[in-house]
Protein backbone atom coordinates (compact mmCIF):
# COMPACT_ATOMS: atom_id res chain seq x y z
CA UNK A 1 0.00 0.00 0.00
CA UNK A 2 2.74 2.27 0.77
CA UNK A 3 4.50 1.43 -2.23
CA UNK A 4 1.41 2.34 -4.21
CA UNK A 5 0.60 5.98 -3.02
CA UNK A 6 4.38 6.57 -3.25
CA UNK A 7 4.60 5.91 -6.69
CA UNK A 8 0.83 7.65 -7.29
CA UNK A 9 2.22 10.78 -5.42
CA UNK A 10 5.49 10.43 -7.97
CA UNK A 11 3.27 10.33 -10.80
CA UNK A 12 1.47 13.45 -9.35
CA UNK A 13 4.66 15.78 -9.42
CA UNK A 14 5.90 14.62 -12.82
CA UNK A 15 2.44 15.64 -14.25
CA UNK A 16 2.96 19.25 -12.46
CA UNK A 17 6.52 19.23 -13.20
CA UNK A 18 6.40 18.86 -17.00
CA UNK A 19 5.60 22.69 -17.33
CA UNK A 20 8.24 25.64 -15.81
CA UNK A 21 5.90 28.06 -13.44
CA UNK A 22 8.02 30.85 -14.97
CA UNK A 23 6.11 29.93 -18.94
CA UNK A 24 2.53 30.44 -17.24
CA UNK A 25 3.81 33.37 -14.79
CA UNK A 26 4.86 34.41 -18.64
CA UNK A 27 1.60 33.74 -20.10
CA UNK A 28 -0.61 35.37 -17.64
CA UNK A 29 1.57 38.79 -18.78
CA UNK A 30 0.93 37.81 -22.39
CA UNK A 31 -2.59 36.90 -22.28
CA UNK A 32 -3.45 40.04 -20.45
CA UNK A 33 -1.91 42.42 -23.27
CA UNK A 34 -4.30 39.87 -25.61
CA UNK A 35 -7.42 39.68 -23.78
CA UNK A 36 -7.16 43.91 -23.24
CA UNK A 37 -6.06 44.60 -27.16
CA UNK A 38 -7.61 41.45 -28.24
CA UNK A 39 -11.06 40.90 -30.54
CA UNK A 40 -13.18 38.23 -30.31
CA UNK A 41 -11.51 35.39 -32.13
CA UNK A 42 -8.27 36.17 -30.07
CA UNK A 43 -10.22 35.09 -27.24
CA UNK A 44 -11.80 32.05 -28.31
CA UNK A 45 -7.91 30.57 -28.94
CA UNK A 46 -7.20 32.28 -25.76
CA UNK A 47 -9.54 30.36 -23.81
CA UNK A 48 -8.80 26.86 -25.71
CA UNK A 49 -5.59 27.47 -25.34
CA UNK A 50 -5.69 28.00 -21.72
CA UNK A 51 -8.14 25.27 -21.34
CA UNK A 52 -5.60 22.82 -22.88
CA UNK A 53 -2.92 23.81 -20.44
CA UNK A 54 -5.45 23.32 -17.65
CA UNK A 55 -6.18 19.49 -19.52
CA UNK A 56 -2.58 18.82 -18.71
CA UNK A 57 -2.80 18.77 -14.73
CA UNK A 58 -6.41 18.06 -14.37
CA UNK A 59 -9.26 16.71 -16.14
CA UNK A 60 -11.87 17.12 -13.79
CA UNK A 61 -10.86 20.60 -13.44
CA UNK A 62 -11.00 21.49 -17.04
CA UNK A 63 -14.80 19.96 -16.95
CA UNK A 64 -15.75 21.75 -13.97
CA UNK A 65 -14.18 25.08 -15.54
CA UNK A 66 -15.93 24.16 -18.61
CA UNK A 67 -19.02 23.89 -16.69
CA UNK A 68 -19.03 26.96 -15.19
CA UNK A 69 -17.76 29.01 -18.33
CA UNK A 70 -21.23 27.45 -19.35
CA UNK A 71 -22.79 28.89 -16.49
CA UNK A 72 -21.44 32.11 -16.48
CA UNK A 73 -22.51 32.46 -20.64
CA UNK A 74 -25.66 31.39 -20.06
CA UNK A 75 -26.51 34.01 -17.21
CA UNK A 76 -25.42 36.71 -19.47
CA UNK A 77 -27.49 35.22 -22.44
CA UNK A 78 -30.58 35.55 -19.67
CA UNK A 79 -29.73 38.61 -18.38
CA UNK A 80 -29.13 40.67 -21.49
CA UNK A 81 -32.72 41.53 -22.26
CA UNK A 82 -33.23 43.04 -18.55
CA UNK A 83 -30.38 45.82 -18.03
CA UNK A 84 -33.28 48.69 -16.98
CA UNK A 85 -32.73 47.30 -13.71
CA UNK A 86 -30.04 48.34 -11.51
CA UNK A 87 -29.11 45.00 -10.09
CA UNK A 88 -29.66 42.90 -12.65
CA UNK A 89 -27.15 45.33 -15.06
CA UNK A 90 -24.69 45.13 -12.37
CA UNK A 91 -24.78 41.42 -11.94
CA UNK A 92 -24.53 41.27 -15.77
CA UNK A 93 -21.45 43.38 -15.72
CA UNK A 94 -19.37 41.11 -13.38
CA UNK A 95 -20.08 38.32 -15.00
CA UNK A 96 -19.30 40.10 -18.25
CA UNK A 97 -15.80 40.37 -16.45
CA UNK A 98 -15.89 37.37 -15.15
CA UNK A 99 -16.04 36.02 -19.03
CA UNK A 100 -13.63 38.28 -20.78
CA UNK A 101 -10.88 37.68 -18.22
CA UNK A 102 -11.71 34.15 -17.43
CA UNK A 103 -8.64 32.68 -19.42
CA UNK A 104 -6.16 34.52 -16.89
CA UNK A 105 -8.56 33.38 -13.80
CA UNK A 106 -7.84 29.67 -15.44
CA UNK A 107 -4.17 30.21 -15.66
CA UNK A 108 -3.94 31.60 -12.42
CA UNK A 109 -5.86 28.48 -11.21
CA UNK A 110 -2.94 25.84 -13.16
CA UNK A 111 -0.29 28.15 -11.48
CA UNK A 112 -1.97 27.44 -7.89
CA UNK A 113 -1.64 23.92 -9.13
CA UNK A 114 2.31 23.88 -8.25
CA UNK A 115 3.35 23.97 -4.71
CA UNK A 116 5.18 26.56 -2.79
CA UNK A 117 8.54 25.37 -3.11
CA UNK A 118 8.50 24.29 -6.59
CA UNK A 119 7.11 28.23 -7.15
CA UNK A 120 9.64 30.08 -4.83
CA UNK A 121 12.72 27.97 -6.28
CA UNK A 122 11.39 28.89 -9.96
CA UNK A 123 11.55 33.01 -8.96
CA UNK A 124 14.41 32.43 -7.14
CA UNK A 125 16.18 30.98 -10.90
CA UNK A 126 15.27 34.82 -12.17
CA UNK A 127 16.85 36.47 -9.66
CA UNK A 128 13.40 37.03 -7.61
CA UNK A 129 13.90 36.21 -4.18
CA UNK A 130 13.02 37.31 -0.76
CA UNK A 131 9.68 39.15 0.57
CA UNK A 132 8.76 39.64 -3.60
CA UNK A 133 8.92 35.95 -4.73
CA UNK A 134 7.50 34.70 -1.36
CA UNK A 135 4.65 37.25 -1.44
CA UNK A 136 3.70 36.36 -4.98
CA UNK A 137 3.98 32.56 -3.71
CA UNK A 138 1.78 32.97 -1.03
CA UNK A 139 -0.86 34.81 -3.51
CA UNK A 140 -1.22 31.96 -5.93
CA UNK A 141 -1.45 29.56 -3.06
CA UNK A 142 -3.95 30.73 -0.96
CA UNK A 143 -6.12 30.71 -3.99
CA UNK A 144 -7.33 26.83 -3.47
CA UNK A 145 -7.15 27.75 0.31
CA UNK A 146 -9.89 30.24 -0.27
CA UNK A 147 -11.97 27.98 -1.87
CA UNK A 148 -11.53 25.14 0.53
CA UNK A 149 -12.85 27.98 3.43
CA UNK A 150 -15.70 28.85 1.08
CA UNK A 151 -17.23 25.14 0.80
CA UNK A 152 -16.68 24.92 4.58
CA UNK A 153 -18.80 28.31 5.09
CA UNK A 154 -21.23 27.13 2.65
CA UNK A 155 -22.33 23.61 4.84
CA UNK A 156 -22.04 25.90 7.95
CA UNK A 157 -24.49 27.80 6.01
CA UNK A 158 -26.78 25.17 5.55
CA UNK A 159 -26.76 23.62 8.39
CA UNK A 160 -27.58 26.63 10.18
CA UNK A 161 -30.66 27.14 7.31
CA UNK A 162 -29.02 30.62 5.91
CA UNK A 163 -29.02 30.92 2.25
CA UNK A 164 -27.38 32.86 -0.08
CA UNK A 165 -29.19 34.59 -2.61
CA UNK A 166 -27.64 37.03 -5.62
CA UNK A 167 -31.12 38.90 -5.03
CA UNK A 168 -29.81 39.69 -1.59
CA UNK A 169 -26.32 41.02 -2.30
CA UNK A 170 -25.48 42.91 0.89
CA UNK A 171 -26.99 39.76 3.04
CA UNK A 172 -25.17 37.17 0.95
CA UNK A 173 -21.84 39.25 1.56
CA UNK A 174 -22.41 39.01 5.00
CA UNK A 175 -22.45 35.89 5.44
CA UNK A 176 -19.45 34.89 3.73
CA UNK A 177 -17.20 37.30 4.70
CA UNK A 178 -17.11 37.62 8.31
CA UNK A 179 -16.55 33.80 8.78
CA UNK A 180 -14.31 34.14 6.06
CA UNK A 181 -11.92 37.01 7.74
CA UNK A 182 -11.82 34.66 10.86
CA UNK A 183 -10.80 31.76 8.78
CA UNK A 184 -8.29 33.70 6.55
CA UNK A 185 -6.97 35.75 10.37
CA UNK A 186 -6.26 31.10 11.59
CA UNK A 187 -4.66 30.68 7.71
CA UNK A 188 -2.07 33.63 8.62
CA UNK A 189 -1.11 32.82 11.76
CA UNK A 190 -0.54 28.75 10.26
CA UNK A 191 1.49 30.08 7.38
CA UNK A 192 3.58 31.83 9.38
CA UNK A 193 4.36 29.00 11.47
CA UNK A 194 5.49 27.00 8.36
CA UNK A 195 7.26 29.27 6.31
CA UNK A 196 9.65 30.03 9.57
CA UNK A 197 9.99 25.80 10.35
CA UNK A 198 10.73 25.25 6.40
CA UNK A 199 13.93 27.86 7.01
CA UNK A 200 12.96 31.07 4.91
CA UNK A 201 15.12 33.58 7.60
CA UNK A 202 18.39 31.42 6.49
CA UNK A 203 20.60 33.65 4.96
CA UNK A 204 23.12 30.96 3.41
CA UNK A 205 22.48 29.67 -0.31
CA UNK A 206 19.07 27.73 -0.23
CA UNK A 207 18.68 24.60 -2.71
CA UNK A 208 15.44 23.05 -4.09
CA UNK A 209 14.33 19.63 -4.14
CA UNK A 210 12.23 20.87 -7.75
CA UNK A 211 14.79 21.47 -11.18
CA UNK A 212 13.38 24.45 -12.86
CA UNK A 213 14.52 24.29 -15.98
CA UNK A 214 12.80 25.18 -19.55
CA UNK A 215 11.60 22.36 -21.93
CA UNK A 216 10.38 22.26 -25.72
CA UNK A 217 6.76 22.39 -24.25
CA UNK A 218 7.61 25.93 -22.57
CA UNK A 219 9.37 27.18 -25.70
CA UNK A 220 5.99 25.95 -27.84
CA UNK A 221 4.11 27.39 -25.31
CA UNK A 222 5.30 30.74 -25.28
CA UNK A 223 5.48 30.82 -28.93
CA UNK A 224 1.78 30.19 -29.25
CA UNK A 225 1.23 33.17 -26.80
CA UNK A 226 3.86 35.44 -28.86
CA UNK A 227 1.51 34.26 -31.88
CA UNK A 228 -1.61 35.04 -30.63
CA UNK A 229 -0.05 38.88 -29.30
CA UNK A 230 1.36 39.33 -32.80
CA UNK A 231 -2.44 38.49 -34.14
CA UNK A 232 -3.85 41.05 -31.16
CA UNK A 233 -1.07 43.89 -32.21
CA UNK A 234 -1.95 43.13 -36.31
CA UNK A 235 -5.24 43.87 -35.89
CA UNK A 236 -4.43 47.14 -34.04
CA UNK A 237 -1.77 48.57 -36.66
Amino acid sequence: MFCRDEKNNISKYQLSDKINPLTIVGLILLFSVILTIGEQSQYLLSLIFVLGLLSLFSIKKTFRTICSLLIVWGLIYLLKPHLGNVLIGSIYTMLLIVWKFAPLFILGRVLSSYSSSHLIAAFRKIGIDGGIGIGITVFFRFIPEISIRMKEINNGMKIRGFKASIFKPIKTFELYFVPLMYKCIDISDTLTCSIISKGIEYDGQKTSFHEVKITLVDIVMMIGGMILLGASLWKIF
